[in-house]
């Protein structure tokens, strides 16, 4: 994996968001379901970059017995918005982080975090 297939996902969850005319909240849920959510499944970002996404994660999806649950707490109006702004800074960096790199950037897990 590279930082590429998280820009990919950052990019498609933020184009779903701004494709639609359905409630922020449905769009939300939507990206971070279909997209977002995939950063976990592949070592794709480095551990700055991983840590940032986690902490965003931590912020907005419910708590919940199944750790691969990918629904998002009930956020008012100025957090479903904090959560979108997030989600663009975080696309950007990694955007920028793979435009700068050198293509083997060391990927990091959430074990690498510990």
């Amino acid at each position: 994996m590279s930082l590429a297939y998280a820009a990919e996902h950052l990019t498609a969850a933020i184009q779903s968001l701004a494709s639609s005319e359905r409630p922020l909240a449905d769009r939300l849920q939507t990206a971070w379901e279909e997209d977002v959510q995939m950063l976990w499944m592949q070592p794709c970002l480095t551990p700055e970059l991983l840590r940032e996404f986690r902490d965003l994660w931590h912020r907005n999806t419910a708590p919940s017995d199944d750790p691969r649950s990918t629904r998002l707490r009930a956020l008012d109006s100025a957090e479903l918005v904090q959560a979108v702004d997030d989600l663009v800074t975080l696309s950007n960096r990694t955007v920028v982080a793979m435009a700068q790199g050198s293509g083997d950037e060391k990927l990091a897990t959430l074990a690498d975090l510990a």
